[in-house]
């Protein structure tokens, strides 16, 4: 059994046909079907089947696909390591970031990082943290940089970088904009616009109301933290956003604050370091700028000069 055959397999899988699969391994359709049938043979069970041109996996296919996929992730940790001989000449680093870290609080690491090692690429995906955390864990990051509190396993450790308050905002001229003693009941009042279910700012809104008696009334669901405040200012509703993001709006009049009695929010941002992976060198020359830059307590194991 070759390892290049188990790739054609994978390949096979994800584009869903011998053609795809041959084109994106630059070979013949017929010289995939070949190995893929020689595969089969070789362990004595039938792997996928054809089904109205489609290719539909079998149950013993799916096993050998997951050896595949692992098989595949061990090619890539074994060219990481060979790579990081070479030193820091070349090289990728795959961050995934929530959107207000990577506006006001990475931009300097960022800075720091590009003026050091110029010649690697850092490919930002910037979403909420639970997809990041998926993509995470799938192997397509390297490293999170999103809101805490989370809940993961062992696998896993996180370090806070960033503590910032959340401010009940509301559009110009509202009933509520500007009050200083608010009774939390009021809340039930008016519809609030907020993240999707699944962010974790959400939810510490949610959660810190609930403890209040007060279960929010959400109108709209938005991803996007400059929809929600240009909803807002349009009168669409009320929301709780971090300072940080809202802070020129308030400036200019676009939106307003006010402070509900015995509510005080606040968010904290983190680094989830998938710990029980090998950690490449790009990622760990960017923890050490971040250890650098932010004053973050990071493990010297993490960070390059503590290999």
């Amino acid at each position: 059994m070759e390892l290049r055959t188990l790739k054609y397999l994978l390949s096979l899988f994800k584009n869903g046909s011998f053609t795809a699969a041959a084109r994106a391994n630059y070979i013949t359709q017929p010289a995939i079907s070949i190995q893929l049938k020689n595969l089969q043979k070789e362990l004595g069970i039938k792997l996928y089947e054809i089904r109205k041109k489609r290719v539909v996996f079998t149950e013993a296919g799916k096993i050998v696909l997951d050896y595949a996929e692992k098989f595949a992730g061990l090619e890539t940790q074994m060219l990481e390591h060979v790579r990081d001989m070479r030193g820091l000449k070349r090289g990728k680093l795959l961050l995934g970031t929530i959107d207000a870290a990577s506006i006001y609080i990475l931009p300097e690491v960022f800075s720091n990082f590009k003026e050091l090692y110029p010649g690697v690429e850092i490919n930002l995906e910037i979403a909420s943290t639970v997809p990041l955390l998926k993509n995470l864990e799938k192997g397509g990051l390297d490293i999170v940089c999103g809101t805490l509190p989370l809940d993961l396993s062992e696998e896993y450790e996180i370090y806070s970088i960033y503590r910032e308050p959340i401010v009940f905002i509301a559009p110009k001229g509202h009933p509520l904009a500007g009050s200083s003693d608010l009774n939390c009941s009021q809340l039930s009042l008016y519809p609030f616009i907020l993240f999707h279910q699944e962010s974790v700012t959400r939810r510490i809104v949610e959660e810190t109301l609930l403890k209040k008696g007060v279960s929010v009334k959400v109108s709209m669901a938005i991803d996007s933290q400059e929809a929600i405040k240009r909803l807002v200012a349009s009168g669409l509703g009320i929301s709780a956003l971090p300072l940080k993001t809202v802070e020129e709006d308030i400036g200019n009049g676009d939106l307003e604050t006010f402070n509900v009695k015995g509510v005080s929010l606040e968010r904290e941002i983190g680094l989830v370091l998938p710990v029980k992976r090998y950690l490449p060198i790009t990622l760990r020359a960017f923890l050490e700028v971040v250890r650098q830059v932010l004053d973050v307590n990071l493990p010297d194991e993490y960070c390059l000069n503590g290999r």
